[in-house]
C-alpha cells in the first residue's frame, strides 16, 4: 500500500467517526490540538500525521489507534463490520434516518453521564 492510498483510508476513517460522531471538524480540531484546516487536509487524504497527532486524534474520536491506522481494533477485528453490514441493508434513506437515530442515541447516552461527552 502506498502513502497516498493509506492517507485516504485514515481520512476516511477520521471522517466517518467525527460524523458518527455528530461533531463538526472545529471540535475535533479541537480537542486534537490541530488546526481545522489541518484536519480538513487529514480527512482528505492530503497530509500525513506525526504520532502524536494520532495520538490525540484517537482520544478525540473515542476510538483506538489501530483503529485510525489499520481500520482494526487490537484483536485484529473490523471495530465497524457489523454495523456496516447492517447499514448495507438498508436503502439509502433509511440509512441516513438510521444514522440520525444512532447520534442522537450517543448525543442522549452523553448527556445522561453514561458515556464520554460529545
Amino acid at each position: 500500500m502506498d502513502k497516498n492510498h493509506l492517507n485516504e483510508e485514515i481520512g476516511i476513517r477520521i471522517r466517518r467517526r467525527r460524523e458518527v460522531l455528530g461533531c463538526t471538524r472545529e471540535q475535533i480540531a479541537e480537542r486534537a490540538n490541530i488546526s481545522v484546516q489541518f484536519l480538513f487536509d487529514i480527512e482528505k487524504g492530503k497530509k500525513s500525521m506525526t504520532a502524536m497527532t494520532i495520538v490525540n486524534l484517537a482520544e478525540a474520536l473515542s476510538v483506538s489507534i489501530d483503529f485510525l491506522l489499520l481500520g482494526t481494533e487490537k484483536n485484529g477485528e473490523r471495530q465497524s463490520a457489523e454495523w456496516e453490514q447492517l447499514f448495507s441493508l438498508l436503502v439509502p434513506e433509511q440509512r441516513e434516518l438510521a444514522e440520525e437515530m444512532l447520534r442522537l442515541f450517543v448525543r442522549g447516552v452523553s448527556i445522561s453521564g453514561k458515556a464520554k461527552k460529545i
